[in-house]
């Protein structure tokens, strides 16, 4: 049995699918207590809050602050950029602590899964060519698994790109959030496929990045190890067979379709 449940506090928004109940306010627990830190945090230290840059701090700080501060200097933004990817992240953790076997925390689109099952994730690019169209199987061997996105067309979160989706795979949500970021903000400039391409390059940065996926318009970039695509809806066998014949899977790839 699938527990699936919604929970929102501020900027945060959580949907959590959890195969025990319990399990699940141990995660909306974990997910108040850490933005309790954050707030804190923020008050002793407003640059944590507004740098564009990574940032150190002195001492030991809570699992959540280190998460984010570890995020930012690998993708080379500010910490906030992992906010939403390292919450999913903490609220998970928190879940198969508390004793569940397979945990997907989504916090509006940055999403942490754990377990011994496969998932299904679906990817949402606004009008954008494949948007609606395309889904990541996620394997149980893959996991644990952070997968988070960024747009410069969609939503309210901070980018200086102009990807529909932009989207980061890594073991960790945190920095899947902030490679995102990173990612999306190089999808730059009118000439659309070069700016995939230079998204693309930019993830090959990254150090721990498992692989990304771009959408912009109708191009689709990849790069790295991405879990299996599935279609969803009219039109999606041919989008993927377009897809297939690039050969767009497998580790070390970077194709433009």
């Amino acid at each position: 049995m699938t527990f699936d449940r919604t929970w929102s506090f501020k900027e945060t928004n959580l949907r959590i699918k959890c195969d025990l109940e319990r399990a699940i306010d141990a995660a909306i627990h974990a997910a108040l207590q850490a933005r309790l830190e954050i707030e804190s945090l923020i008050l002793r230290h407003p640059e944590f809050r507004w740098s564009l840059e990574p940032i150190d701090l002195e001492g030991k700080q809570p699992r959540i602050i280190e998460l984010m501060l570890r995020a930012g200097r690998l993708a080379n933004v500010g910490p906030f950029a992992a906010v939403a990817g390292a919450i999913s992240q903490v609220a998970a953790e928190a879940a198969l602590a508390a004793g569940a076997k397979n945990i997907l925390v989504d916090n509006g689109g940055d999403i942490a899964i754990a377990g011994s099952r496969d998932f299904r994730v679906g990817i949402f690019a606004g009008t954008a060519e494949g948007s609606g169209r395309l889904g990541f199987l996620v394997r149980r061997e893959e996991l644990p698994m952070g997968i988070c996105t960024s747009s410069g067309t969609v939503g309210h979160s901070l980018s200086f790109g102009w990807a529909d989706a932009a989207v980061a795979i890594a073991d960790d949500a945190a920095l899947a959030d902030a490679a995102a970021t990173s990612i999306g903000n190089a999808v730059q400039g009118a000439d659309v496929r070069q700016s995939v391409r230079s998204g693309l390059d930019r993830a090959r940065e990254i150090p721990g990045l498992r692989g990304c996926l771009i959408i912009r318009e109708k191009y689709i970039g990849v790069w790295g190890k991405i879990p299996e695509l599935f279609g969803i809806g009219p039109g999606s066998k041919e989008l993927l067979t377009t897809l297939e014949k690039y050969k767009i899977y497998g580790s070390g790839v970077e194709t433009i379709v």
